[in-house]
């Protein structure tokens, strides 16, 4: 028996016995994987709502610390190790240059640059009318990172999570009853930002935990100076609901709908899956950094949270360069 397999071996027990516990109720879900993903959809989108309006501030500090890591390796395995695009030296050094830059504080009009290689590297350059909008709003976009960086990156941590659902729906061909999952994700947003949170802020008299450093009215006035404070109130907590929805499609949907089986694996094979995807060490790395995340958490978590979101500033350009190029050529299936 192999480490792993005997580190997952409990896991892997206890997940069988659930399973023969509830398998009248759930072998339905076990067997149809559209059904599957569409209910886990549903359900990772109202418990994110849920959980923003109970406790927003302990999800904005504990996402990130404990799912932040695994989330953006599951980013850069469907994204760009399953399609074969790290086998593209020019695409990885054009696109990853500015993206890295992006983790080291650079700018996000540097981080913009990363679209431009995936619009073009790895394809004939055939001019289209979809080329040609991707490159306008490419320019617009950048022209905004350049005049107001501050005004852009808000902006675009929050949209970053809505490409996230829309990468999602354009992985695989789905039913139409799966467009239940973006529906919800848009209208929590709406509900939100039209005040259905509000009475839970003013009833709690600004939100606290313990660890974080912060209360939640503190919170916003620190990451949304200068806006009003019932606007600023409702767009962290509209990010708190995104961002919760966003950590679903990378560990739960994307995963299940890239699984060659429809059936749900064991951990073992999961872990299995993973090496072969990106192979023994760095996949190693990838341990050892979540790791490293929550164990620095335990100390310092609103140190860990802001060390997170600095490591993590690349991957918002990489899912729109990658949503880019989808939209140009098509996603290769």
């Amino acid at each position: 028996m192999s480490l792993a397999q005997a580190v997952l071996a409990p896991a892997d027990a206890a997940r069988s016995a659930a399973l023969k516990v509830l398998a009248p109720w759930l072998a339905p879900l076990y067997a149809d994987r559209h059904r599957r993903v569409r209910w886990l959809g549903i359900v990772s989108v109202v418990s994110a709502f849920a959980l923003t309006g109970l406790a927003p501030l302990w999800s904005l500090a504990l996402g990130p610390v404990l799912l932040g890591v695994p989330h953006l390796a599951s980013d850069v395995r469907y994204l760009v190790v399953r399609p074969g695009l790290h086998r593209h030296a020019a695409l990885v050094v054009l696109m990853g240059a500015p993206l890295l830059a992006a983790s080291f504080g650079a700018g996000p009009a540097v981080g913009m640059l990363g679209v431009l290689p995936a619009l073009f590297v790895g394809h004939r350059p055939r001019w289209s009318l979809r080329l040609a909008a991707a490159l306008a709003g490419w320019a617009a976009l950048s022209w905004a990172a350049w005049q107001a960086p501050f005004g852009f990156q808000l902006a675009f941590v929050h949209a970053h999570n809505l490409i996230a659902v829309a990468l999602w729906w354009c992985f695989t061909s789905r039913p139409a009853s799966a467009a239940w999952v973006p529906a919800l994700a848009l209208l929590g947003t709406a509900a939100i930002f039209a005040g259905a949170l509000d009475p839970l802020v003013t009833a709690s008299g600004g939100w606290s935990a313990p660890w974080t450093g912060t209360s939640f009215t503190e919170f916003v006035e620190t990451t949304t100076p200068a806006m009003d404070a019932t606007l600023a109130a409702r767009l962290v907590l509209s990010f708190c609901f995104l961002q919760a929805v966003h950590y679903a499609v990378w560990l739960r949907l994307v995963p299940d709908d890239a699984r060659a089986r429809p059936a749900p694996r064991t951990f073992h094979a999961s872990w299995l899956a993973l090496v072969m995807d990106f192979g023994l060490a760095p996949l190693l790395v990838v341990v050892a950094l979540a790791l490293g995340v929550v164990a620095w958490g335990l100390v310092n978590l609103p140190g860990a949270r802001l060390g997170y979101l600095q490591l993590a500033a690349f991957h918002g350009y990489l899912e729109l360069a990658i949503a880019a190029r989808w939209f140009v050529h098509g996603r290769a299936r």
